[in-house]
Formats: C-alpha cells, sequence, structure tokens
C-alpha cells in the first residue's frame, strides 16, 4: 500500500472528513525541502471536489515565496506538507488538534519523511516544532533573533521557524526572516 494509501484509508482521529487530496509520488531532485505547516487548510467542498487528486494546497507557500525563489537558484526545490493531515474542526469551525489527533496523524508524516527522503524539514510554526519535536525526542533549543536551530534525527534534518503568517502580527522585519530561512537551509548541507 502506498503513502498516500495508507493516509487516505486512515480513520483513527474523526477528522478524515475534510481530509485534503495526499500527495502520492516523492518530488524531484536530491535538495527537497519538504515544509510542514501545522493543520491542512479547510477548504469549501466545491474547491475539494474540482481539486486535482494529488495537488497540494499550501497556503504558507505565497508567504515563503522570496526564501523560496532564492533557495530555487541554489537547485532547491519545495513541497508542503502538514503535522495534521485533516483539518479538526468541532462543529464546522476549525480548532487546535488535540494531542491524540496529533500522535494519531504523526506516523504519516514520519513516513511521508522516509518514503520521500527530503534534504531538510522546515516546520513552519511552534505548533507544529513544539509538538513534532518531543515526538521525534529531541528538546526544543530557543533561537534567536532569525538564526533558526537545526535538529537531526535518523539522518534527517529539521529546521524550527517561526510561521511566516506571524510575521505581519509581530511586525517581524520580512527580508530578515526570509534570509534566516535561506541560511537554516543551506546550513543543512554544511552539517
Amino acid at each position: 500500500m502506498s503513502l498516500g494509501d495508507n493516509i487516505r484509508s486512515c480513520h483513527s482521529c474523526g477528522t478524515k472528513k475534510y481530509q485534503l487530496p495526499i500527495l502520492d509520488e516523492a518530488p524531484e531532485g536530491d535538495k527537497v525541502i519538504m515544509c510542514v505547516d501545522y493543520t491542512a487548510p479547510l477548504l469549501p467542498p466545491s474547491e475539494r471536489n474540482n481539486m486535482p487528486e494529488f495537488d497540494r494546497c499550501f497556503p504558507a507557500g505565497p508567504m515563503l515565496e522570496p526564501a523560496l525563489k532564492d533557495l530555487a537558484r541554489f537547485g532547491y526545490s519545495f513541497y508542503g506538507s502538514y503535522l495534521l493531515k485533516c483539518p479538526p474542526l468541532t462543529n464546522g469551525i476549525p480548532r487546535k488538534p488535540t494531542r491524540y489527533e496529533i500522535m494519531n496523524c504523526f506516523h504519516h508524516l514520519l513516513e511521508e519523511i522516509e518514503v520521500y527522503r527530503p534534504h531538510g524539514v522546515l516546520m513552519l510554526g511552534q505548533g507544529v516544532y513544539l509538538n513534532l519535536l518531543p515526538l521525534l525526542g529531541l528538546s526544543f533549543k530557543k533561537s534567536y533573533g532569525y538564526y533558526f536551530n537545526i535538529y537531526e534525527y535518523n539522518g534527517f534534518k529539521f529546521i524550527a521557524a517561526p510561521h511566516p503568517g506571524t510575521l505581519d502580527k509581530l511586525r517581524d522585519n520580512t527580508s530578515l526572516y526570509m534570509e534566516g530561512i535561506v541560511s537554516a537551509v543551506r546550513r543543512c548541507e554544511e552539517s
């Protein structure tokens, strides 16, 4: 059974109803960066039904565009994934996932990492890295400024970075954030 089939057939936590199409093929190249957001976005049924089966909807992509374009010059390619593959809802309203839902879906993300073998895993936001790192048996280390920490698990590099959606709210310097992302991805090559 393929990774996509495994995820599509998962009914363990009750969020399956809103699952987005799952990526079934590994991205091309040896410099692929997996960008992991917290939860899959909620899409209206009309959009879900009209989406090509394997398309990925990754709202953080446009926010990361300056860094992704810069890294593309060095041969990197990207794709988006989620800590939680299905958006958690209560009465149709998005909510934070429960610990059970995160633990239930964690093995899907780990399997995805092992199958696609990305050059680096960019964990976007506290919701991702504060949940993912302990599940990997790693301790979070506070980063300073725009120097984002790199963690290693089973030969894979994980980068903990604030979510780009928080930049406006925090009045952060977007160009320094993007430079920090580029620097962290490039540092994965060195370590």
